[in-house]
């Protein structure tokens, strides 16, 4: 966790944390960031940590990433267990290096001729050329379970060639960008960030909705990512999943949760129920802190002071005219409230 004031290591006072633009430069390409530094009261004297020193090239990767439309660490991962081999089969079949594919998982940045191979690999079909061109490389048992598991992938795209266009109706876009916390949208992350804040309390739309941007935002404020790939936009209540109408509605029809939906004369509103325990083993331990610190956070607050909260940050300040979606990059590390 970043924090506003530390010990400082070069007097017996504190330092304080200082942002500020600054262009870096990596492969030749140049990025603006939030640069994230100390500064000890005593001496002046300006020093980072190991925290901050990921903060602040966390933010040049996702920009190069983004660019170059490479893949991000949890799309790579997704991409291997999609197929079920451990990373360093994953490296063989795509000709790359022995640690690549881990390393890449990792958060190294892959070069645009990997990204792009890693990318293609996502489709089972060209997976399964990358596979019998490496045969040799699989033994021959492993090689036709492997096989039969890549034939039923392509049966199942086959089925659900629909699939995208389901996930752009619940979802503002399917990417990785500075909109989405540069994470991809995951139905069931999102269901369980749900049924992790519904577990001890009714929580609200109106709550529940600030709830996940706080969540979110707080996440990519301290690490340069977002948890769940929501992209958020500014509207009269705040800022609100940009889908949330229809991602709500999905969410109600699976097996995480109820939605009990209230209408009365002068109110309609509604608030998700458990049917499941918290699955935890979705999320690191990193996110789920950030989860409990902004439950703690808001736990007594009704929907209208979380929502009053809200209107305190730049995010919703500067995008509610034109109701905009708001960048995780421009105002993640702008966060007021928490």
């Amino acid at each position: 966790m970043i924090y506003e004031q530390i010990e400082s290591p070069f007097s017996t006072g504190k330092a304080n944390l200082l942002k500020k633009l600054n262009v870096l430069n990596f492969r030749k390409n140049e990025f603006e960031i939030t640069e994230h530094f100390y500064v000890c009261e005593d001496t002046n004297e300006e020093f980072t940590t190991s925290e901050l020193d990921e903060i602040n090239i966390n933010q040049v990767y996702n920009q190069y990433r983004d660019k170059f439309g490479l893949p991000f660490p949890d799309q790579i991962k997704k991409i291997r267990e999609k197929y079920g081999v451990s990373a360093i089969k994953m490296s063989e079949i795509l000709g790359l290096g022995a640690n690549s594919y881990r390393l890449y998982e990792q958060g190294e940045v892959p070069s645009v001729g990997n990204g792009r191979q890693i990318l293609g690999a996502e489709d089972p079909e060209t997976f399964k050329r990358y596979l019998i061109s490496n045969q040799e490389l699989i033994e021959p048992k492993d090689f036709q379970k492997l096989i039969k598991r890549v034939d039923e992938l392509i049966d199942l795209e086959r089925i659900n060639k629909y699939h995208n266009h389901d996930l752009k109706e619940l979802f503002g876009k399917i990417a990785s960008d500075q909109y989405t916390g540069y994470k991809m949208p995951s139905i069931e992350k999102i269901s369980h960030m749900i049924l992790f804040f519904s577990e001890n309390a009714e929580t609200w739309k109106t709550k529940l909705n600030k709830l996940l941007f706080y969540t979110d935002f707080l996440a990519f404020k301290n690490s340069g990512f977002g948890i769940s790939g929501l992209d958020y936009r500014a509207i009269q209540y705040g800022p609100v999943p940009s889908k949330y109408g229809k991602l709500y509605d999905e969410i109600s029809k699976g097996e995480c949760l109820n939605r009990v939906c209230i209408e009365e004369r002068d109110y309609e509103g509604s608030f998700f129920i458990p049917k499941l325990t918290f699955n935890e083993k979705l999320f690191d331990e990193f996110e789920i802190g950030i989860m409990k610190t902004v439950s703690d956070r808001f736990k007594w607050h009704s929907a209208n002071e979380i929502k009053e909260l809200s209107h305190e940050e730049l995010a919703w300040k500067e995008n509610k005219e034109e109701q905009k979606i708001i960048s995780y990059k421009d105002y993640g590390f702008n966060l007021q409230t928490i």
